[in-house]
């Protein structure tokens, strides 16, 4: 009996000290794994750009009016040149059709400069004056409104820039004004530049590939300023200068041609 009461005890404290056990806690369950951001157009402004703090217009930037029987017109022409190209879909090759729609065997859009226009030196004219007041005849930068208009707004392409490019060649001061856009955020580059479709099979890896067909960097070129706006609205979005990261858009013509080799 003597050996009994110990062993009641020792299995009773085992018993108290069985029960003072905490409970395992449960495990944490995962966290939910971050959104991958989403993809905007800063993403894709050059290195060292600056932009403006506050919207920016253009004073020669003349507002859409689309809620009109004047831009109907102007729409319904272009559905015109869609059908006479054969062309339903919209996209960058139905434009590139457009462009170069011939009526009674003469092309429609011709390159003719503002002085012979609207008499005047420099005249953005809106995509309704340039289809139908005028009747095709314009310059880049009518050009450029016309692209942006069909691509962002008609096409719904994710990204469309008007691009304005301002270099120095052999001592005289250029400019010209183009259309830059990406299909979607993976897509590579592409460009208009008044009826020319610039990388229509492969595109471009960066926009610097596209201003340096214009503005080379040689002994022959300057490369002053290149401007982006909002292909709707005409706000500026950035700018990059002679001071601001040039390099990062001016390429050698033979760094030029090495980077669309390797896509070749």
């Amino acid at each position: 009996m003597e050996y009994i009461l110990p062993i009641i005890l020792a299995v009773i404290a085992l018993g108290m000290l069985a029960g003072c056990k905490k409970p395992k806690p449960k495990p944490e369950p995962e966290p939910e794994p971050e959104p991958e951001p989403e993809e905007t157009w800063e993403t894709f402004y050059p290195v060292n750009c600056y932009k403006p703090s506050y919207i920016i217009r253009d004073s020669r930037w003349q507002k859409r009016e689309y809620d009109t029987p004047k831009w109907k017109e102007y729409e319904d022409k272009i559905l015109e040149f869609m059908r006479i190209q054969g062309r339903e879909i919209l996209d960058a090759l139905t434009l590139a059709r457009i462009l170069v729609v011939k009526i009674l065997g003469k092309y429609f859009f011709r390159w003719t400069s503002d002085l012979d226009t609207w008499q005047k030196l420099d005249y953005w004219a809106t995509p309704y004056q340039f289809v139908i007041v005028k009747e095709g005849l314009g310059d880049c930068d009518d050009f450029a409104g016309l692209h942006c208009d069909f691509l962002f707004r008609v096409c719904q392409y994710w990204l469309v820039w008007w691009v304005e490019v301002y270099w120095i060649q052999r001592g005289k001061s250029l400019g010209h004004a183009i259309t830059i856009f990406k299909d979607t955020p993976d897509s590579p580059w592409k460009c208009f530049s008044n009826q020319q479709y610039l990388g229509m099979t492969n595109g471009y890896g960066s926009i610097g590939e596209i201003i340096s067909k214009f503005c080379p960097k040689d002994q022959d070129h300057e490369l002053l300023k290149v401007v982006a706006r909002h292909p709707i609205e005409g706000y500026l979005l950035w700018v990059v200068d002679k001071n601001h990261g040039r390099d990062d858009l001016w390429l050698t013509l033979k760094e030029l041609k090495e980077r669309l080799n390797k896509k070749v």
